[in-house]
């Protein structure tokens, strides 16, 4: 890995990012408009229909600067489809990285104050549609974790691909996954603050 790379970009890398929503998705600046991807699975990634997006090197983070004709075509729940590196298939998805948190803040505050009386409805996997998108959303309480994780057959186990927006003091972790469906299996993965790897089974398991 290139020792230019940003140490945000570095951690993301790494599998230890804390905010992956602040590095992936779409940001727009002064300078323009960046999509960027993490995808450790793929060979190659393409944006919607706009073309291939562009490795950063040694590292599986991927990037497309936008000109403004396609900034101003890009869906807000944009499409990625990618080359998988196992076993040379083409897939896509809505990314996951496109869509605003879930969980209101009183909710947060009820459930940190202990007097959330419906827990069950705000954490685990709930088949949800956001902006008519179809998906599920994951939620776990995990306050003492570096890295929470989405794990499943739909990312071959693989943590990296669907780290989880951490929500402040709440200890709460949620990300919603597009595409996804009943009787879809996952767990949740954690990376510990001594950097150890622990994988869990969803105690409100129930709700998928």
């Amino acid at each position: 890995m290139s020792s230019k790379l940003p140490y945000p970009l570095t951690m993301l890398q790494r599998g230890e990012s804390h905010d992956p929503f602040g590095l992936l998705g779409r940001h727009d600046d002064d300078q323009g408009s960046l999509v960027r991807a993490f995808m450790p699975s793929a060979e190659r990634v393409d944006l919607e229909n706009l073309g291939e997006m562009q490795r950063i090197p040694n590292t599986d983070i991927f990037e497309f600067m936008l000109d403004q004709a396609q900034s101003d075509a890009l869906p807000q729940h944009y499409s990625l489809s990618w080359i998988d590196k196992a076993d040379g298939e083409r897939r896509s998805a809505v990314s996951p990285y496109t869509f605003a948190p879930t969980l209101a803040d009183l909710d947060l505050h009820l459930f940190g104050e202990g007097r959330h009386h419906h827990v069950y409805r705000l954490l685990g996997a709930h088949l949800i549609e956001i902006d008519g998108v179809p998906g599920c959303r994951f939620a776990v309480w995990a306050p003492a974790v570096k890295r929470a994780s989405v794990v499943g057959d739909f990312n071959g186990w693989n943590g990296l691909r669907h780290p989880m927006r951490n929500r402040g003091g709440s200890g709460v972790w949620e990300l919603f996954i597009p595409g996804l469906q009943a009787g879809d299996l996952y767990k949740f993965e954690f990376i510990s603050r001594d950097g150890h790897r622990l994988l869990k089974a969803d105690p409100y398991g129930q709700a998928m």
